[in-house]
């Protein structure tokens, strides 16, 4: 009885909402269930399980151990372009604040001159129109 009035009571888009989840878990359970999987599939799951694979791995390293003086070198290599990015970084920070300014100053002077209340100066040139050129007759 209670079921039955919640269900009158609610709204279309309840009911499809409610619709749409009881169909989404109707799927997963028939995709989980009673799917099989492929034969293809099946062999490379079968062929390529992750203890395997990292036990592969770990056996054939690819990268051979560095000595201590080529990982030295390596590290001061990674360190001084870090500086240098950082460095840089640094330089267009400073280099962009200074043209926010010059943006600033700029549509200071620019509101200044040309704010509400003053009025845009009058052209100085007259434009007169050109004439037209005149058509030539054509010959015969």
């Amino acid at each position: 009885m209670q079921l039955s009035a919640q269900i009158l009571q609610a709204g279309w888009h309840d009911l499809l909402g409610w619709a749409l989840i009881v169909v989404g878990i109707a799927l997963a359970v028939q995709t989980l269930v009673f799917v099989r999987p492929r034969s293809r599939v099946a062999h490379i799951l079968r062929a390529y399980r992750p203890e395997e694979w990292l036990a592969r791995q770990s056996a054939h390293e690819r990268v051979p151990p560095m000595d201590q003086s080529s990982q030295l070198q390596r590290l001061t290599a990674i360190a001084e372009k870090a500086f240098t990015q950082t460095q840089a970084v640094a330089d267009q920070h400073a280099r962009a604040a200074q043209e926010l300014e010059a943006a600033d100053e700029a549509l200071v002077r620019l509101l200044a001159d040309f704010g509400p209340g003053t009025m845009l100066p009058a052209s100085q040139h007259e434009v007169t129109p050109a004439p037209a050129p005149l058509a030539e007759p054509l010959a015969a």
